[in-house]
C-alpha cells in the first residue's frame, strides 16, 4: 500500500510539474517575436522593428502607412490586452470581456454610445487620416494574428481577442476624454445645488479663488469674493443642519500633477529650446504610453525622424521631439461639457420645452453583452445636446452636452507635427487637432517657445455656464468650436519660460473662451517657474529631470507654521498627544518625504481643516442632496485660509466655541485617524502613508498575478502641490526633457516598460530608473533585435 501510495504521489507530482511546464511554455508562447522576417498583408513596401537594450522601438520605412503598420504590429505583440480595455471602456463592452463585475461601469459610459460616435468620426475623417487608421487597425490584427499564443491575460480569461477595427483607435482616444474631463458633469451639477441652496454671497464665496497661489502666464487674477456678512449667512442660525463630513459621503477629489514647461534658447546651455513635461495620470502596469521613434525615409518628400510616446491603439506620436520643434501636454481644465435641465413639457408626455419649443426626447437601444450571463437591453434617452445622464431632485432629466460627443471635435491633424519646423507651425497644428483640450507647450532648434490649446474648444452663447442650465435659456449648449486661429497663444515670453501644471494659464478674454473646468491650484506651476528662475541661462535636461524631481512643501509651510503657534502651552495643558504632535513638528524638512513624520502630520490636519469647513460651510446643499458626493474645489485652499485668517463668528463650525476651539478639533481628529497606523507620531512617517503600488489589471482577481505582473512595492517622495506629484496609484506617466536637434543628450523616464507581458525582459525595464529619478536616455539605444516586415506575395 505504502509503494502504491508513493507510486500514485509520484506520478501527481509529474502530473503537476508537466501542467505547469505546459502553462509556463504556453505563457512563452505569447511573447513576441523579436528577429527575423515575417511576410504580412497590408504593406506598401517594408517595415523594420528594432528594439534596443530596453525594448524601446524603431519603426522603419519608406512610406507613412506602412510605419503606421508597423506601430500597430508592435503595440498589438506588446500590449493587445492594455489596448482591448481601452477600447471597451470608452465603448461600454467590458462585461463581455469580464462578466458582470463591469457592469456598473458599463452602464455608465454606454449612454454616451461613443462607439457610435467613433465609427462616425472615421467615417468624415480626410482621406490621408483614414489610410493611416486603416493601416494600423490592420497592423494590430497582423501582429495579433503573429503571435504563436493569445497574450496571457486571454488565456487566463478563456477568451479570444475580437480583431481591431479603425474606429477602435478613436475609442482608445476617447479614453482619454474620460480620463481628463468629465463624462457625468458632477462638478456642474455640484455647483448648481450649491447655488440654489446657499445665499449667492455664501455660494460666490465657496467658489473664491487661491489667488495667492496664481500663477498665470499673463500675471492676471481673479477678484476675490468677500467673506458673506452675517445678515447674508450665518451658520448660527441654520438649526439641526448637519455640519460635520460624514465618511462614504465624500467624492475625494482627483489628483492633478501634470507639468510642461519650455525655456527658451536665450536661457539653454545648447541656444535650442529646451522641452520638460511629465503627464501624470493612474498608473497601472504595463504604463498608458509606448515608447517609439518613428523614420520615414521618403524617396520623395520630406523625411520623418520622431521620437516619443505613443498611445497603445493610436498611430501617432503623442509627446516628443522631431528634430525641428519638441512638445508636451498637460491637462488644461478647461470648461468643455455643459449641464442641461430638461424641463418637461407638460402637454405632452416624453417631450421637453427647448429653446425653440417642444422637443421629443431620443430613444436608442443598446445591447449590453455580459460574460456568463444574459445580455442587458438599455434605452438611451437623449435630447438635443445629448444624452440624459440623471435626474434631479425634481424628476428632471439632465442631459450632458460634452466635447467627446461631436465627431466633429476628434480627429489626427497632431500627427502633422511629425513635420513641423517651428513654434508657429506647431501652435496652429496643435489648435486644429482633436483631442481632449490641452496646454500644448513647444520649442524649437532655433530657441523659440510657445504656448496655446490644442484640441478644440467649444464656443457658447454669453452666459454663465458654469452650473447646470434650464433647457428653455435661449443660450443654452455649444454653438459649434472656436476656430483655430482664434486659440489662445502666448509666444516667446520676456521671462523666457512658459509652465503649465493643471492651473489657470490666462485671464480676461482668453480665460472667457477656455472656461474653467475646475483648474487646480497655481502651487506647482508657481513652484516650477521659481525653480527655473534660480538655474540661470545655460540650462540643460539636467536641470530640467532636478525640476521634476522636487519635492519642496511649499505650499504646506504655513499650515506648519500654524499648527506650531496653535498649539501652545495652554492647548497642550492635560493633552498629552499635542504635546506629542507638537514635538514630531520640530523634525519638519521641508519636503514630502518618505522619512518626514512632520509632514503626514501637517498635511493630515490641512486635510481635516478643510473637510471639516467645506462640509459645514454647504450643509443646507448636503441636506437638500443627501445622496450626492461633494468635494471641495482645488481653489477652496483660498476661501479657507481667509476664514482662518479673518475668523469670522457668522461662519465657526457649528459645534466649536470659536475658531481656535475649531482648529485643535480639527488637530485632534486628525491625529486620531492616524491611531490606528501610528500609536507613535514620530513614526508616523509620509512614506507610511505614500505606498506606490502599481498594479496589472487582472492581478486583483487572479490568485499570484500579483508577484509576478505587478510593480515592486514601494514608498516615493512627492505630493500633490509640488513638481513631483506622487501618490500610491498615481504619478507621472513618462518624464522626460529634450531640446529639439539635441536628442541625444535628453532623458526619458517611466514608470514600467515596453512590454505587457510579465515574462519579457521589457515588461519592468524602466521602472527602477523612473522610480529612483535616474536619467536614462531619449533616444533608443542601439539596436539589439530586428524583425522584417515585408509584404506577402499575391
Amino acid at each position: 500500500m505504502s509503494k502504491l501510495l508513493l507510486r500514485t504521489g509520484a506520478g501527481l507530482l509529474l502530473v503537476l510539474l508537466l501542467v505547469a511546464v505546459g502553462g509556463w511554455l504556453t505563457l512563452r508562447n505569447s511573447l513576441p517575436r523579436l528577429d527575423g522576417s515575417f511576410a504580412v498583408a497590408g504593406l506598401e513596401s517594408g517595415v523594420a522593428l528594432e528594439r534596443d537594450a530596453r525594448g524601446a522601438l524603431t519603426v522603419t520605412g519608406t512610406h507613412r502607412t506602412d510605419l503606421a503598420f508597423g506601430l500597430g504590429f508592435a503595440h498589438a505583440q506588446d500590449r493587445l490586452f492594455q489596448m482591448d480595455l481601452m477600447r471597451r471602456a470608452s465603448a461600454g463592452e467590458l462585461s463581455a470581456l469580464l462578466g458582470a463585475a463591469t457592469l456598473v461601469t458599463d452602464r455608465q459610459m454606454r449612454v454616451h454610445r461613443l462607439r457610435a460616435v467613433a465609427h462616425a468620426a472615421v467615417a468624415a475623417a480626410p482621406e490621408e487620416q483614414r489610410a493611416l487608421i486603416e493601416a494600423y487597425a490592420a497592423g494590430v490584427n497582423a501582429g495579433a494574428a503573429g503571435l504563436t499564443a493569445r497574450p496571457f491575460e486571454y488565456l487566463l480569461l478563456h477568451a479570444t481577442p475580437e480583431k481591431w477595427q479603425p474606429e477602435d483607435s478613436v475609442l482608445v482616444m476617447l479614453t482619454m476624454f474620460i480620463q481628463l474631463q468629465e463624462a457625468d458633469g458632477h462638478r456642474k451639477l455640484q455647483r448648481g445645488l450649491v447655488r440654489d441652496t446657499l445665499p449667492a454671497s455664501a455660494a460666490a464665496f465657496v467658489y473664491g479663488d487661491a489667488v495667492e497661489w496664481d500663477a498665470a502666464l499673463d500675471g492676471s487674477h481673479r477678484d476675490v469674493p468677500p467673506i458673506p456678512a452675517a445678515a447674508d449667512y450665518d451658520l448660527r442660525a441654520l438649526g439641526d443642519l448637519d455640519f460635520e463630513p460624514k465618511d462614504g459621503r465624500e467624492r475625494p477629489r482627483p489628483v492633478a500633477g501634470s507639468n510642461n514647461w519650455a525655456v527658451a534658447g536665450s536661457r539653454t546651455a545648447s541656444g535650442a529650446a529646451l522641452i520638460a513635461n511629465d503627464m501624470h495620470l493612474t498608473i497601472r502596469a504595463p504604463n498608458t504610453w509606448y515608447r517609439a521613434r518613428l523614420h520615414l525615409e521618403a524617396p520623395a518628400g520630406a523625411p520623418i525622424d520622431i521620437t516619443g510616446v505613443t498611445l497603445p491603439g493610436t498611430p501617432a506620436v503623442v509627446a516628443g521631439s522631431n528634430g525641428h520643434v519638441a512638445w508636451g501636454f498637460t491637462n488644461s481644465y478647461g470648461d468643455y461639457e455643459d449641464v442641461i435641465i430638461a424641463v418637461p413639457d407638460p402637454a405632452a408626455a416624453d417631450h421637453y420645452l427647448g429653446p425653440s419649443g417642444s422637443r421629443a426626447f431620443s430613444h436608442a437601444p443598446e445591447r449590453i453583452f455580459v460574460r456568463g450571463q444574459a445580455a442587458v437591453d438599455l434605452d438611451v434617452v437623449g435630447t438635443e445636446w445629448g444624452p440624459v445622464i440623471a435626474h434631479d431632485a425634481a424628476g428632471r432629466a439632465l442631459a450632458l452636452e460634452w466635447a467627446a460627443h461631436d465627431p466633429a471635435a476628434l480627429n489626427l491633424a497632431l500627427m502633422g507635427l511629425e513635420t513641423a519646423d517651428s513654434v508657429g507651425d506647431a501652435l496652429t497644428i496643435a489648435a486644429a487637432s482633436g483631442i481632449p483640450a490641452q496646454n500644448f507647450v513647444v520649442g524649437d532648434a532655433a530657441g523659440h517657445i510657445g504656448w496655446t490649446i490644442a484640441g478644440q474648444i467649444p464656443l457658447r452663447h454669453p452666459g454663465d455656464a458654469s452650473a447646470p442650465r434650464l433647457s428653455t435659456d435661449p443660450g443654452v449648449g455649444f454653438i459649434g468650436w472656436l476656430a483655430p486661429a482664434d486659440h489662445p497663444r502666448v509666444v516667446d515670453p520676456a521671462s523666457g519660460e512658459i509652465a503649465t501644471a493643471n492651473a489657470r494659464v490666462v485671464g480676461g478674454a482668453d480665460l472667457a473662451l477656455i472656461g474653467d473646468g475646475g483648474y487646480d491650484r497655481g502651487v506647482r506651476a508657481g513652484r516650477i517657474t521659481t525653480d527655473l528662475t534660480g538655474r540661470g541661462d545655460k540650462q540643460t535636461p539636467a536641470d530640467m529631470l532636478a525640476v521634476q524631481l522636487d519635492d519642496t512643501a511649499v505650499f504646506l509651510e504655513r499650515w506648519r507654521t500654524r499648527l506650531v503657534a496653535l498649539l501652545d502651552a495652554s492647548a497642550m495643558q492635560g493633552h498629552p498627544r499635542r504635546e506629542e504632535l507638537r514635538r514630531a513638528l520640530a523634525g519638519w524638512r521641508g519636503h514630502a518625504a518618505v522619512n518626514d513624520s512632520a509632514y503626514r502630520l501637517v498635511r493630515a490636519f490641512r486635510k481635516e481643516v478643510e473637510r471639516r469647513v467645506f462640509a459645514a460651510l454647504i450643509a443646507p446643499a448636503r441636506a437638500q442632496s443627501p445622496a450626492f458626493r461633494f468635494e471641495p474645489p482645488a481653489s477652496f485652499e483660498g476661501p479657507l485660509w481667509q476664514l482662518l485668517e479673518q475668523q469670522p463668528a457668522n461662519l465657526v463650525p457649528p459645534g466649536s466655541k470659536n475658531w481656535r476651539d475649531f482648529e485643535l478639533v480639527a488637530a485632534d481628529a486628525a491625529v486620531a485617524a492616524l491611531d490606528a497606523d501610528c500609536p507613535i507620531l514620530a513614526e508616523c512617517t509620509w512614506g507610511r502613508e505614500n505606498v506606490v503600488r502599481i498594479r496589472h489589471p487582472l492581478s486583483a482577481g487572479v490568485p499570484g498575478l500579483g508577484s509576478l505582473a505587478d510593480m515592486p512595492i514601494g514608498s516615493l517622495p512627492g505630493d500633490s502641490d509640488m513638481p513631483r506629484v506622487m501618490a500610491p496609484s498615481f504619478g507621472a506617466s513618462e518624464r522626460f526633457g529634450v531640446s529639439p536637434g539635441h536628442e541625444s543628450e535628453a532623458y526619458f523616464h517611466m514608470p514600467g516598460g515596453q512590454s505587457g507581458h510579465p515574462l519579457s525582459p521589457y515588461y519592468a525595464a524602466d521602472f527602477a530608473a523612473w522610480a529612483h529619478g535616474t536619467a536614462t536616455p531619449f533616444l533608443p539605444g542601439p539596436t539589439e533585435h530586428t524583425l522584417e516586415l515585408t509584404p506577402l506575395a499575391h
